[in-house]
């Protein structure tokens, strides 16, 4: 069967270009894909040199199955989640490689909820690919191209203003918007400037000089605060390249964190029942009020959740969001366009959070066989300590002692363990953090 490429990941496939993936690999690749779907796959793409080449590849191998696709094009990861679902597809592929380094690329796929592909199916796809074992047609029966980017874009622009009107009838704000030279480029400005808002547009490029950072955070997009402040701008808002993570600035220049963001997304809605994977801050159910449901990490597990129970709004603090009115699949434009409407108070709303101390460390082991078996122990330890209580156990493990919160995982692909600690106490967090690393490392 030969050995197994080392860019699939639990749920998705990534790797460097052309190293790892190039477009011998997405053609049979498109080939498990089809033979996995019945009917029709809904494919596109971001902005990244190689995705184009690596879309027709994949192409190329589903239709050889006999299975028809229907392509929308240039874009973020949500739009190709929202043409599965408007098309009727057995499932949509994106390629991208997020907010991973712009010499890499990829693929995620998503069922017709727009939800992302649980273990279980790409397992089974990673078994078509390695066993070759492909459906066949003949001329005939080959599958049908359908290029409908032209048409998607404004089905995905309605469906936008369409889910924003819940929230307002137009946005009065200006509004700094960085797409990261990515798929949202030909999304977040435009609608936010049909809904009224004032855009100054950064980075909005879809043929990119990959000059700039593809993870966004606070220390590598200060340089828009002086945007902000020389435009009297009410909003910075910004996406990675595929646009599935939103990130922001409020009026006064400051950054404004993943679980504040949560936290605001989740008062907009008046949500109240929300599913968050578990390194949600306890900030979300101070702020809110509501029932939060808690998933492993990873947003596959998030928006699976939130379907089967039916949630108002679910997320991470990484900058995943999602509303469902609008797409299962996280939405930094949609997110932009609800953010931008409450510009002007942001400021306000953040001022009555509640404080809370973090405390963070990653530790580094030889290789990923000793943090999973460090990963054993620590849970071990955890759990048998009748101070703590515990809240999770199904990604690592998330307790509580003497009013400090505390959630320790391993990483899914370095050799890493994290721990992360937060309370609104300073003194007691600092006592539990340094205890907490002390036994770990003493394992």
């Amino acid at each position: 069967m030969g050995k197994e490429p080392v860019v699939f990941t639990r749920y998705d496939v990534r790797g460097e270009y052309p190293s790892e993936l190039d477009e011998e690999f997405a053609l049979k690749f498109g080939k498990a894909i089809g033979t996995f779907a019945k009917k029709m796959v809904v494919v596109g793409f971001d902005t990244r040199q190689c995705s184009r080449s690596l879309k027709s590849a994949l192409v190329a191998g589903i239709l050889s199955t006999g299975v028809d696709v229907i392509d929308v094009g240039l874009g973020p990861t949500d739009k190709v989640a929202l043409g599965g679902n408007h098309y009727g597809a057995d499932l949509s592929v994106m390629i991208t490689a997020s907010h991973h380094n712009w010499t890499r690329n990829g693929f995620k796929l998503m069922y017709p909820k727009g939800n992302g592909f649980s273990n279980a199916d790409m397992a089974k796809i990673k078994k078509l690919f390695m066993s070759s074992k492909f459906r066949l047609c003949t001329h005939k029966d080959i599958g049908f191209y359908t290029d409908n980017s032209l048409e998607f874009d404004e089905v995905y622009i309605s469906k936008a203003i369409y889910a924003f009107k819940k929230y307002s009838d137009r946005i009065d704000a200006t509004v700094v918007v960085d797409c990261c030279e990515g798929g949202a480029s030909v999304t977040t400005p435009i609608i936010l400037e049909r809904l009224g808002a004032k855009v100054i547009r950064v980075n909005c490029n879809t043929f990119p000089s990959f000059s700039i950072a593809p993870e966004p955070k606070d220390t590598n997009r200060k340089n828009l605060v002086r945007i902000l402040k020389k435009n009297k701008a009410d909003l910075i808002v910004g996406h990675d390249p595929d646009a599935d993570r939103i990130f922001a600035y409020d009026s006064l220049g400051d950054w404004i964190s993943g679980d504040d963001l949560f936290c605001i997304f989740a008062k907009i809605a008046s949500a109240k029942k929300i599913v968050a994977s578990l390194d949600t801050s306890k900030i979300l159910e101070d702020v809110t009020g509501a029932e939060v449901i808690f998933t492993p990490v990873g947003d596959i597990f998030v928006s699976k959740k939130a379907i089967e129970v039916g949630a108002d709004f679910c997320g991470e603090p990484n900058g995943h969001y999602a509303f469902p009115e609008f797409c299962w699949y996280n939405s930094g434009t949609f997110c932009a366009l609800v953010l931008a409407a409450k510009a002007k108070e942001l400021v306000s709303m953040r001022t009555g959070f509640p404080k809370y101390h973090t405390f963070k460390k990653k530790i580094t082991f030889l290789d990923m066989i000793t943090t999973k078996n460090k990963m054993v122990k620590i849970k071990e330890m955890v759990i048998s300590d009748d101070d703590n209580s515990i809240i999770s156990d199904d990604d690592g493990v998330k307790f509580e002692v003497s009013g400090v919160v505390c959630f320790v995982r391993s990483s899914g692909t370095s050799p890493i363990v994290r721990v992360v600690c937060e309370s609104k106490d300073a003194k007691e967090i600092k006592m539990v953090f340094d205890d907490l690393i002390s036994r770990i490392e003493g394992l």
